[in-house]
């Protein structure tokens, strides 16, 4: 059996795919790529002897099958276009794109190339929200016709002034790093994003970026759905990322404890049609009937990693798509469903909250 050929660009973030591509019998690494040297030679070692480069388009023409994009975010698009010219299999980081005209270009080049494409969007892969997207699949919570979630992550110390964060994440209003609270909403709601309204606080934690330290959007859907979403990347405070889910039989939503732990939690209404009050019950009960295949035959290599593990599962899910020759699962069209409402906020925001329409990239 002929081994996938890999190659990794932007290894500090490359790295949380590494023990999923070592436990694959369909994979090998054979090139990692970052433009810091000092990255390589910190962080290269662990990849074991693999070719390493400063340069991208070199990587690429190694002869590779397959490369993950876990470059900052400006330069998913790019590298991912320039991957699937030469008929490469792409595997990126989220957001799928920083701008519409990225959108457009990223499109193009899928349509052309043998390559598939898929956005690593680890938080549908997470196991709580694959059980509650079977459950929801399964009518468990009636017509889905409400959801909420938030991306609310201290991160401005990752970067130094002026670094890639400050022009493409913190330096732009509205709330363009959305994808991991949308991606499971749109999963369990089997929806789309039509238009959007965005409201942003200005700049006060950092008045020298100029976007919005915390920012809100209300997201209407193709099936009449809402959505609020808050995304907050500045306000010193501690990480606080979910999303939640309501329909006419049922809800869910995460559960934090007293002890600051996060819990998972359900509730259903009486199936007697009785006025009692609902009450909650841990999702947990729902695991053993609704727990997806590839969260039963996990590798026991992923039980420790970041994210539990659901960053090794969403690069496992991509090559058995490659293997078998089936549809990526989370396709370049999914993709930007779940990446443009966040650009398109940004538009919004400085019509001060207007509503603007969401463009539909099957039909560009």
């Amino acid at each position: 059996m002929r081994q996938l050929r890999v190659g990794i660009a932007g290894i500090h973030r490359g790295l949380a795919f590494l023990e999923a591509l070592r436990w694959s019998q369909h994979t090998r690494i054979v090139a990692v790529c970052d433009i810091d040297p000092s990255q390589l030679e910190q962080r290269g070692p662990a990849f074991g002897e693999v070719a390493r480069f400063t340069e991208y388009e070199p990587m690429l023409d190694r002869g590779l099958d397959l490369v993950v994009i876990s470059s900052p975010a400006h330069m998913h698009v790019p590298q991912a276009v320039a991957a699937l010219d030469r008929g490469l299999h792409v595997f990126s980081e989220v957001p799928a794109a920083t701008s519409l005209a990225q959108c457009e270009e990223l499109v193009r080049a899928v349509r052309r190339s043998c390559g598939k494409y898929m956005m690593a969007e680890n938080c549908c892969y997470m196991k709580p929200h694959m059980v509650v997207a079977n459950m929801a699949r399964a009518g468990l919570f009636g017509d889905l016709y409400y959801a909420e979630g938030c991306y609310v992550h201290f991160i401005r110390y990752l970067d130094s002034p002026g670094g890639w964060r400050d022009q493409h994440l913190f330096g732009r209003r509205g709330g363009t790093y959305l994808t991991h609270a949308l991606g499971p909403i749109l999963d369990w709601m089997d929806d789309v994003v039509v238009t959007v309204n965005c409201v942003g606080t200005g700049s006060h934690v950092e008045p020298r970026l100029g976007g919005d330290d915390s920012s809100t959007l209300l997201c209407r859907t193709a099936r009449g759905g809402m959505i609020e979403l808050r995304n907050d990347m500045s306000s010193p405070r501690p990480a606080r990322a979910y999303a939640s889910l309501q329909g006419t039989k049922g809800v869910y939503e995460p559960d934090w404890g007293h002890d600051g732990k996060l819990g998972h939690r359900v509730c259903f209404y009486p199936a007697d049609g009785s006025h009692a009050e609902p009450e909650w019950e841990p999702l947990a009960n729902y695991e053993e009937r609704f727990l997806p295949e590839i969260w039963r035959s996990r590798p026991k290599e992923l039980e420790n990693q970041v994210h539990g593990g659901a960053d090794g599962l969403t690069i496992l899910a991509f090559v058995a798509a490659i293997v078998k020759g089936n549809p990526s699962p989370i396709n370049v069209y999914r993709a930007l469903d779940m990446t443009v409402p966040g650009l398109i906020s940004e538009i919004s925001v400085h019509q001060g909250g207007a509503p603007v329409a969401v463009p539909n990239f099957r039909h560009q």
